[in-house]
C-alpha cells in the first residue's frame, strides 16, 4: 500500500512538472552531424526461428501504430524452409488483420522461398494490427502422420521482417522511450557522452546503454561529444551541464533549466538543415552528474519508465519501489509473455533465467496460473486421452496433468510444480520450455474439428530459496551474485573504451533487470566500500592498489597460471573469481585483458555459461574460451580430506598405544625371566 501511495505521487509529480509543448526540432549541418538514419528499413520480426508444424498452424505477430501512416510501400517478408515431403496442395498464406492477401505453394524443388506481402492501406490505420502466417502440409502419397510428426513442418527464419513505420507528422514525447529508441538493423541508437565525462556519468550512461542494448535488436552504439560525425538512428544525450565542450551540444544543454538535486528529460527531434532525415532526439541532463546517477532508475525500471509523458520533464524525487521478491521470479522477468498452447502450436519457444547457485538437494517451486478451454475433459470424465502440460526445465521434463487442475475463486487455474534444485543448478542459464499433449489425434490420417487449448498467464512465478551458508564463489556465479550492490574499480590512468564497459553492464543484467552499480576510479576506493559490496575491478594487476595488496591470494603469475592449465604465453582475456578479501559473503571478481585487446560480449557470453566450478578462465589469441582445472576443492573433497587427516591421526595413535603396551609387556616379561634364573 505504501509503495502504491508513492507511486500516485510521482504520477501527480509528473502531472506538474511535465510540458506538453510539441517538441522543439533542433537542426544540424550535414558536416557537423549527419543523420542517415532511414526508418524505412525493415526491423526484424522474430527474435529466433519459430517452427510450424502439420498438417496445418499458424502464427499470429502484432503492431501498433499511434497515428496513420502514410502508404509508402511498406511490407512484411517471410523467410521460409518446409520439409522435403511436402507435395501439392500444401500452401503458406499470409493474413493482415484476418484477410488473406498472399498465398504460395509449396513444393519440392524450391524447399526455401521469401515470401513478401505489401501491407495495405487498412493496415496503416491508427491501432493494433495483426499478421498471421499459416502453414497447410500435406505429405507424399501413401504416408500419413499424426499432426506435429517432424516430417511435416515449416520453419520461419530470423531473416523475416517487416518495415519500420514513419509515420505522418508523428510527434515524439517521453511517452516514445525507450520504443522508439530500440536499435534494429541499419537503425542505430548513438549515446553522446561529454569526452571528460565523470565516473557518475560514465555510470549513468554505461546503464541506459545496456539497457537499451539488450531490449532493441542491435547495441547501442556510444560516442565522445567530439566524435560524432554521423548517427543513423535515434540519439540520446547524457550528462551534465558543465560537462560538455563541444560548441553545438554545449549550446543545447545552455538552455535547459537545472538544478543539482533533480534530472531533466526533454524529448526533440534531431534534423538535417534542408532535408526530410530526422530522428528522435532525448536529452538527459543536470546541473550536477551525481542528481543523473541517484535517479537513472526512472529510465531503466518499467514501473517508473512507463509512466513517463510530455516533451519535458523534471525528476526530483523518485519514489521509494516495493523491491520484487529474491525467491519469487515473475515469469515477465525472463521475457515470458503470455501464450495460448493448442493444437495448433503445442509447444512454446525457450525462455531462458539467470538464477544463483542453490543449495543441493532442495526444492523450488513453480507456480503456474492458467486457463483453459471449457471443452477439455475433467477428472471425472471418462476420456482415455492424456492431457499434459511438461515443462522441461534444462531439458529434464516435469508434467501436469490437466485434468486435475485446481480451479481458483476466479475462473483461472493453477498448478504447482516442485523441482529440484539440482536440476535448476546444471546450468547457470536455466532453460525453460512448455509443451501440451494429448491435443491431437493420434490417428495418422484423421483430422477433425476440436480444438482444445491452454493459456499460461505471464503472472506465473518460479520460487527458490537461496543458501544461507557461507558462500563459495566460481565463475558458475556469473553474472547472479553481481547483480544486487556492486563496487566496479577502474584504473585511474587510461580512457575507458565505451563499447567494452557497456557491454559488462549489458552482461550483470539479470532477467532484463538493471545490475546495481557503483562505478569508481582506483584512487578514490575506500576499505569501507570494499566491505559492503561485491567487488568486480577491471585492469592490470599494477593499475589496482587494493587488489595488489592481496596479490598474494591471487594466481597471477606465470607458473600459478601453468598450474591452473592455462599456457601464459597463448593468453588474451583473463577472469578469476574468489571471495571479497574484506567480507567473505560477497564475491570478488578480476577482469583483464593483454596486449590491447578487448573484452567483448563474446567473453562475457562464455562467462555466463560456465556451468562447472571453477575460479578462473581464459580466452585465447585466437579466440578460444578455457577454463581452468584442479582449481577448486568441493566441500565434499575437503571433508574426505578431514575425514582421512582425522583416520590418520586415529591409527597413529593406536599404534603408538600398541607399541606403548608391547614395550611394557616386554620390559615384564624380561623382569620375570631374570627372577626365574635367581631361583634357579
Amino acid at each position: 500500500m505504501k509503495a502504491k501511495f508513492y507511486l500516485l505521487l510521482f504520477v501527480i509529480y509528473f502531472l506538474i512538472f511535465t510540458n506538453d509543448a510539441t517538441a522543439a526540432t533542433i537542426t544540424v549541418d550535414q558536416q557537423t552531424i549527419a543523420i542517415e538514419g532511414n526508418q524505412h528499413q525493415k526491423k526484424p520480426l522474430v527474435s529466433q526461428p519459430i517452427e510450424l508444424q502439420g498438417p496445418s498452424s499458424s502464427r499470429d505477430f502484432y503492431y501498433s501504430l499511434t497515428e496513420d501512416a502514410q502508404l509508402n510501400n511498406q511490407q512484411v517478408t517471410f523467410h521460409i524452409q518446409y520439409s522435403e515431403l511436402l507435395i501439392a496442395p500444401s500452401s503458406f498464406t499470409v493474413k493482415v488483420d484476418d484477410v488473406a492477401i498472399k498465398t504460395v505453394p509449396l513444393t519440392t524443388d524450391l524447399r526455401k522461398q521469401t515470401v513478401t506481402v505489401n501491407l495495405p492501406e487498412e493496415a496503416l490505420l491508427k491501432g493494433s494490427h495483426k499478421i498471421t502466417a499459416s502453414f497447410y502440409g500435406i505429405l507424399k502419397e501413401g504416408i500419413c502422420v499424426a499432426p506435429g510428426n517432424v516430417g511435416n513442418w515449416l520453419r520461419i527464419d530470423i531473416l523475416s521482417s517487416i518495415s519500420a513505420f514513419v509515420e505522418e507528422g508523428e510527434i515524439w514525447s517521453l511517452n516514445s522511450y525507450p520504443s522508439a529508441f530500440l536499435g534494429y538493423e541499419g537503425y542505430t541508437t548513438t549515446l553522446i557522452l561529454p569526452e571528460e565525462a565523470s565516473t557518475a556519468t560514465l555510470n549513468s550512461g554505461y546503464q541506459l546503454a545496456a539497457y537499451l542494448s539488450e531490449h532493441g535488436q542491435t547495441d547501442v552504439q556510444i560516442q565522445r561529444e567530439d566524435a560524432v560525425q554521423k548517427v543513423t538512428g535515434p540519439v540520446v544525450l547524457l550528462g551534465a551541464k558543465n560537462e560538455f565542450r563541444t560548441a553545438f551540444f554545449k549550446n543545447i544543454v545552455a538552455n535547459i533549466e537545472t538544478t543539482e538535486n533533480a534530472m531533466t528529460l526533454m524529448m526533440h527531434e534531431l534534423q538535417n538543415i534542408d532535408t526530410n532525415q530526422k530522428v528522435p532526439f532525448f536529452i538527459v541532463t543536470s546541473s550536477k552528474a551525481e542528481a543523473i546517477a541517484e535517479r537513472l532508475l526512472s529510465l531503466t525500471e518499467p514501473r517508473l519508465l512507463e509512466q513517463l509523458a510530455g516533451q519535458t520533464l523534471t525528476i526530483n524525487e523518485l519514489p521509494k519501489l516495493e523491491s520484487l521478491s529474491e525467491t519469487a521470479i515473475p515469469f515477465k522477468q525472463f521475457g515470458f509473455e503470455d501464450q495460448i498452447l493448442s493444437s495448433q502450436g503445442s509447444i512454446t519457444p525457450h525462455y531462458y533465467v539467470s538464477l544463483p547457485q542453490l543449495e543441493a538437494n532442495k526444492e523450488a517451486v513453480m507456480r503456474l496460473v492458467l486457463k483453459k478451454s471449457a471443452t477439455m475433459p475433467g477428472s471425472k470424465e471418462e476420456d482415455d486421452r492424456k492431457l499434459e502440460l511438461i515443462v522441461y526445465i534444462n531439458n529434464v521434463p516435469h508434467a501436469v496433468d490437466l485434468r486435475k487442475l485446481e480451479q481458483t475463486a476466479t475462473d483461472m487455474y493453477e498448478a504447482s510444480i516442485p523441482i529440484q534444485t539440482n536440476v535448476l543448478n546444471k546450468k547457470s542459464i536455466t532453460d525453460v520450455q512448455f509443451e501440451v499433449t494429448g491435443f491431437q489425434l493420434e490417428e495418422p490420417c484423421e483430422t477433425t474439428n476440436e480444438r482444445y487449448w491452454l493459456y499460461i498467464d505471464s503472472a506465473s512465478s518460479l520460487s527458490i530459496t537461496k543458501d544461507a551458508s557461507e558462500p563459495s564463489f566460481t565463475l558458475r556465479d556469473f553474472p547472479n551474485a553481481f547483480h544486487d550492490n556492486v563496487l566496479m574499480v577502474i584504473p585511474d590512468d587510461g580512457n575507458l573504451d565505451d563499447t567494452e564497459m557497456s557491454e559488462l553492464y549489458k552482461a550483470l543484467m539479470m532477467n532484463g533487470t538493471m545490475a546495481q552499480i557503483t562505478l569508481v576510479r582506483d584512487k578514490d576506493v575506500t576499505e569501507t566500500a570494499l566491505q559492503q559490496h561485491a567487488v568486480i575491478f577491471i585492469g592490470a594487476m599494477n593499475q589496482l592498489t587494493w587488489l595488489s595488496k592481496n596479490a598474494e591470494n591471487i594466481p597471477y603469475t606465470a607458473e600459478q597460471l601453468i598450474q591452473q592449465g592455462f599456457l601464459p604465453e597463448v593468453m588474451a582475456k583473463h577472469a578469476y573469481i574468489t571471495k571479497n578479501f574484506w567480507q567473505t559473503k560477497q564475491p570478488l571478481l578480476w577482469l583483464h585483458a593483454f596486449d590491447a585487446t578487448s573484452i567483448d560480449n563474446d567473453f562475457y557470453a562464455h562467462l555466463k555459461e560456465t556451468d562447472t566450478q571453477v575460479a578462473a578462465a581464459i580466452e585465447t589469441k585466437e579466440g578460444q574460451f578455457v577454463v581452468a582445472v584442479g582449481n577448486k576443492v568441493s566441500e565434499h573433497d575437503t571433508k574426505e580430506k578431514r575425514g582421512f587427516e582425522i583416520s590418520f591421526i586415529l591409527v597413529a595413535e593406536f599404534v603408538g598405544l600398541i607399541i606403548v603396551i608391547a614395550v611394557i609387556l616386554y620390559f615384564i616379561l624380561r623382569k620375570r625371566k631374570k627372577n626365574q634364573l635367581k631361583e634357579q
